[in-house]
């Protein structure tokens, strides 16, 4: 290109002509409308809004579809005029308290209920105008939409602004074009190729190539290089050059960030152009880089900063051939350039974010699905197997080639469930994909990851016959393919591996790929370990539903027996009952006969009255011995017998069944089991079974465990009630005896006490041989205990048959007490315990006198006994709630707490040995008598602290 002459009239008409064109290119109103639409869209709005001021303050409006204009345009002038205080962006409600009445009329006119609203700034940080996205409902907006808005109110503000600048050089232009119209045609046709190229620009290259191949003619110079910070902005690296030789690129292809007594340096660090117009000018200012210079065909150089909202984008620089001085137009010009390059370059720098943002949104969007694909098909079925590979061939084509699924079974073996692959005719190879490691542990790489739960990555995968260079897990040569293994986990166990093979025509996997890949596993793995435990449970439950139904079974059986307590017949009858409704038709229970050599049926039942009365026939018709037919084989081997399916020809030709032949004659085929009734390796009888084989199903192992189970509950329970009924009988005929002996020994005691009585009186009246009185003395005590040791064994036999009468009276318990005291102060002072007597205040009640006269001598008897002749307190009170208390307390032996319960016993003490007599009924007899009156005795004690006896009665 022939640059034109530099003259003033022909620069002005240059650049007049050049920003003539570039105001022909795509208006700031169509880009405007691209970005009101894709600002909507980006934070999930159907509609939204821009209101900006154009250089003659005019309000300017642009909106999507169904947006009032008129109260666009208030909104947008009230916004402009009085801007809400920080921070932005603004987010209003309708709802929200101290909202101004002018706004929310505004937003009614918008229809928003949410109205979000961002200032629309210029590169030189002034407010053009503001960015609205109305929402028809209340809603807040994440930190992510309001980063998205912004950029777009960004794009917005560089747009205006170019709106604004290409206006304004227009007027310029029309004024310039009068001085000179024609001189400067093909200057301004470049400017508006640049502009365009710079609207045709996407990434940041493109604008360094469209700026130096259009801009470096237009400006006359002989080359030119852009260079732009690093990501890391520790250095500047080269985007595009023009007019330098390859090998002189090299020196400039990436350049420290600080480079001092350099002019780009220099123009970057201060954000000022640096123009050098001579050699002369360069050796003064700068002279490291004159000694550059003197080796480059270029005596003149401009560095132009690449400024965006004092923000420095990087460096524009342009060489000439001739020293030169750069009018004020050629400033200007490269300037606009330079500001045209900058807001190019950050369009370019915001579309790649965007497009980086929309790229990782995409692949974030692809995972998540895959992810929920795959869920929903781990958790649309119970067929695991099957699942796992419907998962392994979703994964394949989208995410990998190739897709492998190992899993161990229930010996820890590695077994291979499933290979799939983007072409299937390949997953038939699959067994040398494994060759396929740039390492020698390669063939056990999924045992590894089995083994330590820990997911392996490998690239640059090739086949043997072309690999290149041995490789370490991910740090593979450029190109090949990649593998990734990782555990299927569940509940902190190993249960297999998926693998996964991308090949060489598609990127490696990344470490996101690892974790997307393990997330897969993870679900894929606790689906796997669902369905195994579901099945477990399931078979589990079938399981648990059927010793459910047998448990309820004996449960209800247990229930039965215990409510029929230890009556024999009771007992019989709910063994039959209960057997036949739950394993049924009919039920035969037999016992052994006192001679052992027969079984006696003692209960038939079967819910039919004929069926049973034709069982009952037969069985009782044939008794059998030990050792003949189903329940005395039963019985003489201690084993149970079944018979599942058996009619009456079978029958006869075994010739074991006699008991059982007229019943399957007349029924027709039945199934039969008896089991053995045995308590402690005793066999004493045997239960049995019969169920009509039409009307179900014949008896299986189930059905014996179950008989088994209830007839050990009913070979305890007859045993129990057995040996409660011996129990019993042997109580009663000792009570009995004991009654009758009483009632004999009472009157000849009788007897010979009145004679000890009269042989004491006389010996003490005659003084006869030394000694007399005391042994007849003697005799007279033993005597008396003979005969309290009579009354306690007739009070004993009259409790236990019911017979305790109460001949109820007023009696004063204290006077009582006093008395008892009184009459037995001389046999508590030979065991020389002192009575310690507190029964001052009379506390009468109706009580029978003669039964708690023996209650008090009973406690005061028991005070000496064991009260180690230590001091004994009696004390009568009013108790609780109107009662009345007698209280007996000594300093003995004590009791422990865990005999204190069993001493109110029949022959029972607390002191077990021949140091102390008695029946042990005293205590006995007076818990009866109290318990008779409606009252309550009990004991507190310790060892070796003493007893207190407390009796509480009440007084009617």
């Amino acid at each position: 290109m022939q640059v034109p002459g530099s003259n003033f009239v022909a620069a002005v008409e240059r650049m007049s002509r050049a920003l003539e064109q570039l105001a022909s290119a795509p208006s700031a109103l169509a880009v405007l409308q691209e970005v009101v639409r894709c600002a909507a869209s980006s934070v999930g709005l159907e509609r939204a809004a821009i209101v900006w001021q154009d250089v003659d303050g005019r309000l300017l409006t642009q909106a999507t579809p169904g947006v009032c204009p008129e109260a666009l345009a208030a909104c947008g002038r009230r916004l402009l005029d009085t801007p809400p205080p920080e921070p932005v962006p603004w987010l209003f409600h309708q709802t929200e308290r101290g909202l101004a009445p002018g706004l929310a009329g505004v937003m009614d006119g918008l229809g928003a209920a949410s109205l979000l609203a961002l200032p629309v700034r210029a590169a030189g940080g002034g407010g053009v105008g503001v960015l609205l996205g109305p929402s028809p409902e209340p809603r807040g907006f994440s930190p992510e939409e309001m980063r998205r808005f912004t950029l777009y109110a960004q794009l917005a503000g560089l747009a205006i602004e170019r709106g604004r600048w290409v206006e304004s050089a227009r007027t310029s232009a029309l004024q310039a074009r009068a001085e000179a119209e024609q001189a400067e045609l093909l200057r301004l046709t470049s400017f508006q190729a640049v502009t365009e190229a710079f609207g045709r620009a996407l990434t940041r290259e493109d604008v360094g190539r469209a700026v130096l191949e259009l801009g470096v003619p237009a400006v006359g110079a002989l080359g030119g290089t852009v260079h732009q910070a690093s990501a890391d902005g520790c250095s500047v690296e080269l985007v595009a050059a023009v007019g330098t030789a390859e090998k002189e690129l090299a020196l400039v292809r990436t350049l420290p960030r600080e480079m001092s007594g350099m002019p780009g340096y220099d123009a970057a660090a201060r954000g000022v152009p640096v123009w050098l117009e001579s050699p002369e000018e360069a050796r003064a200012r700068y002279p490291v880089f004159s000694v550059y210079m003197a080796h480059q065909p270029c005596q003149a150089f401009a560095f132009l900063p690449l400024l965006v909202e004092q923000r420095n984008l990087g460096l524009l620089a342009f060489g000439f051939a001739q020293a030169r001085r750069f009018t004020e137009l050629q400033r200007t010009l490269m300037l606009g350039l330079a500001r045209q390059c900058a807001q190019a370059m950050e369009r370019a720098r915001l579309y790649e974010n965007e497009r980086a943002a929309r790229l990782q949104a995409e692949a974030a969007g692809q995972r998540l699905q895959l992810l929920a694909d795959a869920g929903v098909l781990l958790s649309g079925s119970l067929e695991w197997e099957s699942t796992v590979a419907s998962v392994a061939r979703l994964a394949v084509g989208g995410f990998s080639d190739w897709c492998a699924v190992d899993f161990l079974d229930d010996h820890g073996a590695l077994r291979r469930l499933t290979v799939q692959h983007v072409r299937p005719e390949r997953s038939l190879m699959h067994d040398k994909i494994e060759s396929y490691s740039p390492e020698r542990s390669r063939p056990s790489a999924i045992t590894e990851v089995v083994r330590t739960g820990r997911s392996q990555l490998f690239t640059g995968l090739v086949p043997p016959f072309t690999r290149r260079a041995e490789a370490r897990p991910g740090e593979g040569p450029a190109g090949g393919g990649s593998c990734l293994i990782v555990p299927l986990v569940a509940r902190q166990r190993t249960l297999g591996a998926m693998s996964f093979v991308r090949g060489p025509e598609h990127s490696p996997f990344t470490d996101a790929d690892r974790s997307l890949a393990e997330d897969l596993a993870a679900r894929t793995g606790m689906a796997i370990d669902n369905a195994r435990l579901l099945r477990k449970a399931r078979s589990a439950e079938a399981e648990s539903r059927r010793n459910a139904a047998r448990l309820r079974s004996l449960v209800e059986v247990d229930k039965l027996l215990a409510e029929a307590g230890l009556d024999l017949p009771a007992v019989l009858d709910v063994i039959a009952r209960k057997v036949s409704e739950v394993l049924g038709d009919g039920c035969v229970l037999q016992l052994m006969a006192e001679d052992g050599a027969f079984l006696e049926p003692v209960t038939i039942h079967h819910p039919d009255p004929e069926a049973r009365w034709l069982l009952a026939g037969t069985v009782h018709a044939r008794r059998q011995k030990l050792g003949e037919g189903l329940h005395g084989g039963a019985v003489s081997n201690g084993r149970a017998v079944l018979l599942p399916d058996i009619d009456v020809e079978e029958a006869r030709a075994s010739g074991g069944l006699p008991e059982y032949l007229p019943y399957l004659d007349r029924y027709g085929p039945q199934s039969l089991l008896v089991v053995p009734l045995t308590v402690k390796g005793r066999v004493f009888g045997s239960l049995g079974v019969v169920r009509d084989v039409a009307g179900g199903r014949p008896y299986g192992e189930e059905d014996q465990m179950l008989l088994q189970s209830l007839g050990e509950r009913a070979a305890l329970a007859i045993e129990d009630a057995r040996l409660y009924g011996a129990a019993t009988e042997a109580v009663r005929l000792r009570d009995d005896f004991l009654s009758v002996a009483g009632h004999e020994l009472k009157t000849p005691l009788s007897a010979l006490r009145l004679q000890i009585q009269m042989l004491a009186r006389t010996a003490r009246e005659v003084a006869t041989t030394p000694g007399l009185a005391q042994r007849v003395e003697k005799a007279e005590r033993t005597s008396e205990r003979l005969g309290a040791l009579i009354d306690e064994l007739l009070d004993a036999g009259r409790i236990t048959a019911g017979r305790l009468k109460l001949e109820r009276e007023e009696v004063d318990l204290a006077a009582l007490t006093r008395d008892t005291v009184g009459r037995m102060s001389e046999a508590l002072a030979r065991t020389g315990s002192e009575v310690k007597l507190q029964a001052d205040a009379a506390v009468p009640g109706r009580w029978d006198r003669v039964r708690l006269e023996q209650v008090v001598g009973n406690l005061l008897s028991n005070a000496a006994k064991y009260g180690r002749g230590q001091p004994v307190e009696v004390r009568v009170e009013p108790g609780m709630d109107g009662r009345a208390r007698l209280v007996v307390k000594d300093n003995g032996i004590g009791i422990a707490p865990e005999d204190q319960a069993r001493i109110f016993e029949r022959f029972e003490r607390a002191v077990n040995g021949q140091q102390f007599n008695g029946l042990g009924l005293g205590l006995w007899i007076s818990r009866e008598i109290v318990e008779s009156h409606g009252g309550h005795i009990l004991v507190r004690s310790a060892p070796g602290e003493g007893s207190t006896f407390t009796v509480e009665l009440p007084r009617e």
